[in-house]
């Protein structure tokens, strides 16, 4: 504990720059570690299942190259065994020897000769039959024989004695050479197929056909199913012995010799274990027919030796990597802190007492922003010393700016009267209905100074302005007002509405070049207030709408201004409970629809 203690302190007290490249190679050194021993085991997992499946498939291929054979074998017995001239032979006593024994060499044992021509894999055919009085032609045919050779002899005895039994493949043994020849030594290894032949008269067993397979001939394709240096492949018996291993005969060796542990007969196996103290894929696929099984052991360090030459090559561009990062960290880390210094320099002078101090600022990060935080509070400092001195100054300039704005609302209001009595007594009505309506007006938008106006004012306020729109247009617009009565005791921002029936008039009306008609609605829907203003102007484009709606006006004067200021004033207010809503086609016209809370205000005139 005292230990670790003493190394947090001395971390501590190291230079900056030394724990900001100590910090990341460390993270990075955990990181590149976790992620290479899951890169690992992934690629590891992969490449064994991969090989799995491979070996399982290449053992498969072996194991239907041999069940190819074994089942030509049964289907080649099962041919002489149901040849009606065979089984004719075979019931029928030998009694006149000249023409019986004629039709014998030229019809009969020409089937087995033939049958071996035409399969050069089988090694030896013997039928063995059951009739005492059928002659064996020695030395001129390999092929009929009579069964009394065969009858005392235990592996033949089995399946003649059993009744239940038509057929019986018959394991690893030598060969059965009844022909002897001087050019032929009889010791070959042999795997056997044996087939009963019954009488077609009392169904009694006639004979029994016998075809030997070399075990070399048979189980050939186990040699090149996988090289020697990925693993080795055996052929196995019901009893576990090994009849096949490396291309070689084995009569002896058995599968726990060679570190296989007691494998399942009727199923197939794909496990890794551990065979001989090393880890490998063990695959046992059992063979249909001669009671064998395929087994192939794969070590695992032949399946996994691209995956580490993988990861070697991985951890040293990840080092070299490592190395480069530090560099450049390092680098990064002396730069940055050497800005920090310059702002801690003028940090300094600041409390030294010097307010005219400035940090350079060339980017825009973090760092650039703590500069210019530093630079506004240094200048906010210098600002607020001089507004001490100011305070007075700027206090009576502002009694002196509200005394005018009371003035000029009463100098205008006399002078719109002034002109309203020289307009009657000069006797045109049309100036005396514009100074009047334009004396409501102003009136009306100055609300005594309040922000706030009722739904009623103004409506009334749009009314007088568009009495003077009209005398200026010449009556090229009519103005159509559907207003709820009960609407004009609620609240409502000033002037929202006049800014939208000018907006109607300037960019709808106007350009139309025709007659038009601007439409004002007011009411109050599920307790809040709807103003509607319309036109059947000449409408907008796509574009030019959706940059009203994103608040991107192009001028100051123009619509977008008034829509972005009504909707700024009307947020102000109402937060999100308001909607300004905004529709329009090309040639059809505009719609504009504001809502927000009803809410009543008493003190409104």
């Amino acid at each position: 504990m005292n230990a670790m203690a003493r190394l947090m302190r001395v971390f501590h007290n190291r230079s900056v720059i030394f724990k900001f490249v100590a910090i990341y190679v460390s993270i990075l050194l955990v990181s590149l570690a976790v992620m290479g021993y899951t890169l690992y085991r992934q690629a590891a997992s992969s490449a064994i299942e991969q090989a799995r499946t491979v070996m399982e498939q290449n053992l498969r291929q072996t194991k239907e190259s041999i069940e190819e054979k074994v089942k030509m074998t049964e289907n080649i017995s099962q041919i002489i065994a149901f040849d009606s001239r065979i089984q004719t032979f075979l019931d029928s006593d030998f009694i006149n020897e000249s023409f019986q024994l004629q039709d014998y060499r030229d019809n009969i044992a020409p089937i087995l000769d033939n049958i071996m021509r035409q399969n050069a894999y089988i090694h030896s055919l013997h039928v063995y039959m059951g009739n005492p009085t059928i002659p064996e032609l020695y030395g001129v045919y390999d092929g009929f024989y009579g069964m009394q050779r065969i009858r005392d002899d235990p592996p033949y005895r089995a399946i003649l004695e059993n009744d239940g039994l038509r057929s019986v493949w018959r394991g690893l043994h030598k060969e059965n050479a009844l022909l002897i020849r001087p050019d032929i030594t009889a010791n070959a290894d042999v795997l056997s197929f044996n087939r009963k032949v019954y009488s077609v008269h009392n169904f009694e067993v006639a004979g029994l056909v016998e075809i030997e397979i070399t075990a070399q001939e048979l189980l050939r394709s186990a040699e090149d199913s996988v090289s020697a240096d990925i693993g080795s492949v055996f052929i196995a018996n019901d009893d576990g012995g090994i009849v096949f291993a490396d291309g070689q005969i084995a009569y002896e060796k058995r599968l726990e010799q060679a570190g296989l542990a007691e494998l399942p007969l009727d199923e197939v196996v794909n496990r890794v274990s551990s065979v001989g103290g090393h880890r490998s894929i063990v695959i046992s696929i059992p063979l249909t027919g001669p009671g064998l099984r395929v087994v192939g052991v794969f070590p695992l360090g032949h399946v996994l030796d691209k995956v580490n030459g993988s990861i070697r090559t991985t951890v040293i561009v990840l080092t070299a990597a490592l190395l480069l990062l530090s560099l450049l960290v390092y680098y990064v880390t002396v730069k940055l802190l050497s800005r920090m210094k310059l702002l801690l320099k003028a940090m300094k002078q600041v409390r030294e007492g010097s307010l005219d101090v400035s940090v350079p600022v060339a980017w825009n990060d973090e760092f650039s922003q703590m500069a210019l935080s530093f630079n506004h509070m240094t200048g906010r400092i210098h600002e607020l010393v001089e507004t001490v001195y100011k305070a007075e100054l700027l206090e009576k300039e502002a009694e002196v700016k509200a005394l005018e704005s009371q003035i000029n609302p009463h100098f205008l209001y006399n002078t719109l009267a002034t002109i309203s009595w020289v307009a009657r007594k000069a006797k045109a009505p049309e100036v005396v209905r514009l100074s009047d309506s334009l004396a409501k007006f102003y009136r009306l938008v100055l609300n005594k100074g309040s922000s706030e106006t009722s739904v009623g004012n103004e409506l009334d306020m749009v009314k007088a302005y568009l009495e003077i729109q009209k005398f200026r247009f010449e009556d090229r617009f009519d103005a159509v007002f559907e207003v709820d009565e009960r609407v004009r005791e609620f609240a409502t921002v000033k002037n929202i509405l006049q800014p939208l029936v000018e907006n109607a008039l300037v960019h709808g009306i106007e350009p139309k070049r025709a007659h038009g008609t601007i439409r004002i609605k007011a009411g109050v829907e599920e307790n809040r207030v709807v103003l509607q203003v319309a036109d059947d102007g000449v409408g907008m484009g796509a574009e030019r709408l959706r940059e009203l709606k994103e608040g991107r006006p192009v001028d100051s004067h123009g619509s977008g201004y008034a829509l972005a200021n009504i909707g700024d004033r009307l947020r102000r207010m109402y937060g999100d409970g308001h909607r300004l809503e905004l529709f329009s086609r090309p040639g059809i016209g505009t719609v504009v629809t504001v809502v927000f809370a009803a809410r009543r205000r008493t003190d409104i005139a």
